[in-house]
């Protein structure tokens, strides 16, 4: 069986999340060209990461979503674990869930930090707000590397695990 956790963002140019020490007069040299790129991500604790571009969020564009994590873990069933989006509750998304032997575990309204999804893309738009960003396709291979690089670490999820499961993290890693 493989856990993992799913969530979707929008990464930004607009984001003004930079913060520096300066002696004097620092020069900032800004982007002011607006790219966002709406991104989902499955960040799972023994199986394959998946990140996909998506136009929209639509409970469509989650099943397309469900249907790649399947792809890349094609023999284990799968819980997914996932904030109350209207698109995640769609009667299509569980039917496609269930279809595919994938359990939706949803998290109580209100409480983001409880799915560490969301630290990577804290750390991710960390990134972009010091990046000079080109283009659209830059930002999205700036997503892609960090991602791969902040998937492959288990530090995300691990003290939120040990704390739900205690002794049995263990199996999972």
């Amino acid at each position: 069986m493989i856990i993992g956790f799913l969530d979707e963002t929008s990464p930004q140019t607009t984001a003004n999340t930079q913060r520096l020490w300066s002696c004097g007069h620092p020069t900032l040299v800004k982007n002011t060209s607006k790219f966002r790129a709406n991104t989902f991500g499955f960040y799972p604790i023994n199986g394959c990461s998946v990140l996909e571009f998506h136009e929209h969020s639509k409970k469509e564009d989650v099943c397309e979503f469900l249907q790649a994590i399947r792809n890349k873990n094609p023999d284990a069933d799968i819980v997914i674990i996932l904030d109350n989006f209207r698109s995640h509750h769609a009667n299509k998304t569980r039917e496609f869930a269930d279809l595919n032997r994938m359990k939706l575990v949803y998290l109580p309204p209100y409480s983001p930090d409880l799915n560490p999804i969301e630290y990577i893309w804290k750390s991710i738009r960390r990134i972009i707000s010091r990046t000079f960003i080109q283009d659209l396709d830059h930002l999205k291979q700036i997503i892609l590397d960090a991602f791969k690089k902040f998937g492959c670490s288990l530090s995300f999820a691990k003290s939120r695990m040990q704390k739900f499961l205690g002794n049995n993290f263990s199996i999972l890693s």
